[in-house]
């Protein structure tokens, strides 16, 4: 089983859960987190670990490089079956949901096609 968690402050995982959801239809194999104000991030990475199992493939996408969300869900790279990616959109995460996370090869064709996905827009 594969799993994809995003992971962000407050409610922009959620979101990106909904519009996802909404352009692909419910996927069992993505969920979201989110730091609210008040919580920990140390707690949602703790409860996490506790739900990874060794038999899951599992991708999580936070939303800022180096944000706190980021620096505690890299205590899980301790787990060889968990891969972290940060700086999520909707297209990266739509291309994980509709391919396979656990391949090196489109995860990595992911990230390359979301990156050339940022970009200014103009009128030619």
């Amino acid at each position: 089983m594969s799993r994809i968690i995003l992971v962000s402050h407050n409610q922009l995982a959620l979101g990106m859960k909904a519009a996802v959801e909404m352009i692909a239809g419910p996927q069992a194999n993505l969920e979201a987190h989110g730091l609210m104000p008040g919580e920990l991030p140390d707690a949602i990475i703790a409860n996490l670990r506790q739900t990874i199992t060794a038999d899951q493939d599992v991708v999580i996408l936070v939303d800022i490089v180096g944000g706190s969300m980021c620096n505690a869900a890299m205590a899980l790279l301790d787990l060889p079956n968990v891969r972290l990616v940060g700086g999520m959109n909707l297209a990266l995460v739509l291309q994980l949901v509709l391919a396979s996370p656990t391949d090196p090869v489109p995860l990595s064709k992911a990230i390359k096609n979301a990156k050339k996905d940022v970009r200014e827009v103009v009128l030619d």
